[in-house]
């Protein structure tokens, strides 16, 4: 579990005294060349060699705002930071978010105007809430923020000539259960995850 910090300064991997056992001297300055290379990849990638990288901070804000059903997102985040940070915007029509959809932000913490539907199949006004985190390619994801707090704000779509439509169903992101319930995954608690739902049988 990292410490959600998200400013450890150098990785773990660290020879220590072990490298001064190699006797060789050319050996032991190629071993701290490689060293040094993949602690700078795992730097610039966003990982740690030999665990979990520190989860980052949580952000500070997320706002939204509407115009019709037109909807733009923008996070606030002044933590300290390593390159390869990723932003995740979740938005459910349950506060609880049991089903969220799942919008990867990239590096991006503002999200290019998008449109949610008003109304659901059956003509019934829709409601959306959002919450933001954020997540290193080799870290746990963030604590998530919600727009409105510990009470969450409801963004209701308007539209002149609405649009009806139900989404369809959320299946999640990363590794976790393609159900779809298990939001805040980004990309994901767990390095794997099995494959889901029965086997097929496949002749032979």
């Amino acid at each position: 579990m990292g410490s959600g910090q998200g400013n450890r300064l150098m990785p773990k991997l660290d020879p220590g005294q072990m490298l001064q056992s190699i006797k060789d001297a050319p050996t032991r300055a190629l071993v701290q060349q490689m060293i040094d290379a993949i602690n700078n990849l795992s730097e610039h990638v966003g990982a740690d060699p030999v665990g979990n990288k520190d989860t980052p901070a949580p952000i500070q804000g997320i706002t939204v705002k509407n115009a019709g059903e037109v909807v733009h997102v923008a996070l606030t985040d002044n933590s300290a930071l390593h390159k390869g940070a990723h932003y995740f915007v979740e938005y459910d029509t349950d506060p609880g978010f049991p089903q969220p959809q799942v919008i990867h932000m990239g590096t991006s913490r503002n999200h290019p105007p998008f449109v949610l539907p008003s109304k659901n199949d059956g003509g019934d006004n829709v409601s959306y809430y959002f919450r933001a985190y954020s997540q290193y390619p080799g870290s746990e994801p963030s604590e998530t923020q919600v727009f409105g707090g510990t009470t969450p704000t409801a963004v209701t779509p308007g539209a002149a000539t609405p649009t009806l439509l139900t989404l369809l169903p959320s299946s999640g992101s990363g590794t976790a259960a393609p159900t779809g319930q298990q939001g805040g995954y980004g990309f994901g608690k767990f390095q794997k995850r099995p494959a889901q739902g029965p086997k097929r049988f496949i002749p032979a």
